[in-house]
């Protein structure tokens, strides 16, 4: 019974997907499958979801900076006032992106939120938005 669950849920987000059937390039339809393959993981991950808020708030600790993120908080260093933290930048950016993004399913009236997600995080414009953030790497390669 899991399997079909996983299975159906896997192909409603194939099928939900608001690109076109086939995409228009290699790249797209790479995306296509490695975001079929992340939603896949997750759904086998958390098969019932109550772990996955604390899973979610630990790995985004993680990768913050305090965690073990690459990117450093600028601050002044007389008064400490910070003049640019990247990790709230881009919960801004994210913040601003996600409510422009439809991503409805089948389940009309409804946005399905790691479609959303999946959205922003493929998009050039967070592509972007992550490359205009290499200022703020701790000893970055050259």
């Amino acid at each position: 019974m899991r399997h079909t669950t996983v299975a159906g849920m896997a192909f409603a987000v194939l099928l939900a997907a608001q690109a076109p059937a086939f995409a228009d390039t290699l790249e797209q339809a790479r995306t296509s499958l490695k975001n079929y393959g992340f939603t896949y993981c997750l759904a086998q991950a958390y098969p019932d979801s109550k772990h996955l808020d604390e899973d979610l708030a630990a790995a985004s600790g993680a990768y913050h900076f305090m965690g073990r993120g690459a990117h450093f908080i600028a601050q002044d260093e007389e008064t400490l006032e910070i003049s640019h933290d990247p990790y709230q930048a881009t919960a801004d950016f994210i913040g601003i992106a996600y409510p422009k993004i439809p991503a409805q399913t089948q389940a009309q009236g409804r946005k399905n939120p790691l479609m959303a997600c999946l959205t922003i995080y493929n998009s050039t414009e967070y592509e972007d938005f992550i490359q205009g953030q290499d200022s703020y790497i701790n000893n970055p390669e050259k």
